[in-house]
């Protein structure tokens, strides 16, 4: 299941036209896989990195400058800039939605083409013409490091064959539930498992990093328990009271998602 209706027919919903609406989803397609909880950089299936990073925001552990500054994409669009993401926390804040809500998110993406775009969003309530709208979208609004449009249509057109082009139709807003593979193991228990130097690759791994994170400590999010995660985990083990043997079990994990 994907949020391609959901979003077609929001889009349509606010006046996009059929090619408009398609343009904008090619364009996510590309960015964030139409993935409202997505975060930059997190290929795994299981998404565990995204589901840290949300846990985060909505528990309290980041704040709305730390969001706004890490420099990660987040959201249909990976809104990136300090600006955008801001004003995203401020609108979440506002909504009374979840902040990796496809309704919210939609609604945020509206108001960016109504105060900054103007001129785009006339086009795309108006134009038939989907290379023209993907293309728009990619430049104007996306702006991404690589102009790769030609991509983004092509997902617009897979797109367009299978959705229900009316955008009348009902369809469930459930989050959709990657599968888990062998390599990428899906985090099923809360708490998680205990872990150590000896874990690289578990889920565990990937959602210890994106924590520490949070947190502030300077980890690369790679799934990869070594030497340097070991010494962040005693750090900040040391620093929260905790015994600093480096084994991340129920207190740990406990801190690590504690409000601060």
């Amino acid at each position: 299941m994907s949020y391609h209706q959901t979003i077609y027919n929001l889009l349509r919903g606010y006046g996009l036209s059929e090619a408009g609406a398609l343009g904008m989803l090619g364009n996510w397609e590309c960015e964030s896989g139409c993935e409202p909880y997505r975060v930059q950089g997190d290929y795994q299936s299981s998404r565990a990195i995204s589901k840290a990073y949300v846990a985060a925001i909505e528990g309290g552990l980041s704040t709305r400058e730390k969001f706004a500054n890490d420099k990660k994409g987040f959201g249909l669009a990976q809104w990136t800039y300090f600006s955008r993401k801001d004003m995203l926390w401020e609108v979440w804040k506002q909504s009374g939605k979840h902040i990796d809500s496809v309704e919210l998110q939609v609604d945020f993406a509206m108001r960016e083409l109504q105060g900054e775009y103007p001129g785009l969003l006339s086009f795309l309530k108006t134009s038939e013409a989907i290379w023209d709208c993907t293309d728009r979208i990619c430049r104007e609004y996306e702006r991404p490091a690589v102009n790769n449009v030609d991509a983004r249509y092509q997902a617009a057109l897979r797109i367009r064959a299978e959705i229900d082009l009316s955008g009348q139709s009902t369809v469930s807003q459930v989050k959709p539930e990657p599968e888990s593979t062998a390599e990428e193991p899906k985090l099923e228990t809360w708490p998680p498992r205990t872990i150590d130097e000896h874990c690289s690759g578990w889920a565990e791994v990937w959602l210890l990093q994106a924590l520490l994170k949070c947190h502030g400590y300077n980890v690369l999010v790679d799934g990869i328990f070594g030497e340097s995660l070991t010494h962040k985990v005693k750090q900040f083990q040391s620093e929260n009271g905790l015994d600093p043997d480096g084994a991340v079990g129920n207190m740990s994990w406990s801190k690590l998602m504690e409000r601060r």
